[in-house]
């Protein structure tokens, strides 16, 4: 067993993870004051389908929930699939068969499950929302938000400017009910959007006397296919990159790889068509792939290592390779695909 206070520094690489809220630090010191660390990763769907992009937070997940067992903690970890939020957007089409997919999703992410020996345990939203003492949590949650309009400068950060709107109409039931969840957990793990989420939930946890949130930011999501002009064009994205788990995410469903028989020749398209910059702190889809594979490789071979990436920006082609490389072995070959 490790001792408490350290943790692996490769779990937190800055090119892994965006941020962490409030630090590695203290995340290990609230956790020796607990039985049992609950971490949490939570996801919507659309039609489109499973996401390569989605592999990165099972995986990273997982390996934490490992990370921590070996310092002596007891973790529990759960994948929420929410159901129910995946038809909230007044825009979606054909409700009742997206919510059929459900079962369909929580099948698949078993099978991921098995396939690298993950931790965690999938559960899906509707199951959560039908615990005895969930109403109460909310209207709890929801009386703290309409008394504080800080909260509501914060949950308009949550949305995209094109469903703020609605969001206003609707009373952010959505934001409401995705706090209430979450503030069951200790340490959450989600694209870097979702920190206002947290430092929501940790604002109302907060004044309801309740233990507050920790988060963990890995990198964003980027779209693949693009020249660099469209990340200028685009600084939303560039900041805050694509829902991960959400192929249609921006209408840019076409610039997305999904989890399929057809996503060898894919990959392989948007290779070629990918902007590759020269530099780690540009927006880099390729490398975020190549990532994947790596968490991937880390879970099958039960060992966390990383590639060289300051080397690979500078070779495209050896990148090229070896994320060709991975795929096979890391993705393709363990999923069927």
């Amino acid at each position: 067993m490790k001792n408490k206070q350290t943790i692996t520094n490769t779990l937190f690489s800055k090119l892994l993870v965006k941020e962490v809220i409030p630090s590695v630090e203290e995340i290990i010191k609230r956790a020796n004051k607990k039985k049992v660390v609950k971490l949490i990763y939570g996801e919507t769907y659309d039609r489109f389908g499973l996401t390569i992009d989605s592999l990165k937070y099972y995986f990273y997940l997982s390996l934490l929930h490992k990370e921590l067992e070996e310092l002596g903690f007891k973790v529990i970890s759960n994948v929420i699939i929410g159901d129910l939020h995946s038809v909230k957007n007044q825009n979606v089409v054909n409700k009742d068969e997206l919510l059929d997919k459900a079962s369909d999703r929580l099948k698949f992410l078993k099978e991921i499950k098995a396939k690298y020996s993950l931790r965690f345990e999938p559960v899906l939203m509707s199951q959560l929302f039908k615990q005895n003492d969930f109403p109460e949590r909310r209207e709890a949650t929801k009386r703290v938000f309409e008394k504080t309009p800080e909260c509501k400068e914060i949950a308009q950060k949550t949305v995209l400017k094109n469903r703020l709107t609605q969001e206003e109409k609707a009373g952010y039931q959505y934001t409401i009910e995705e706090v209430t969840l979450i503030m069951g957990y200790d340490i959450k793990i989600g694209p870097p959007r979702e920190v206002f989420f947290d430092q929501l939930a940790r604002m109302i946890a907060s004044r309801l006397g309740k233990a507050e949130l920790c988060g963990i930011y890995l990198k964003p999501t980027y779209p693949l296919g693009l020249g660099f002009d469209y990340f200028i064009q685009h600084p939303e994205i560039e900041e805050y990159g694509l829902t991960p788990y959400k192929a249609g995410s921006n209408q840019l469903q076409s610039n997305r790889v999904i989890l399929d028989k057809g996503m060898r020749n894919t990959i392989t398209e948007f290779m070629v068509k990918s902007f590759i910059p020269k530099s780690l702190k540009l927006p880099n889809p390729l490398l975020d792939l190549l990532l994947i594979t790596d968490l991937a490789k880390s879970c099958l071979t039960n060992s966390l290592t990383l590639s060289d990436y300051q080397v690979l920006v500078n070779d495209t082609e050896e990148l090229k390779n070896k994320l060709l490389k991975q795929l096979e072995l890391y993705i393709y070959q363990p999923l069927n695909l």
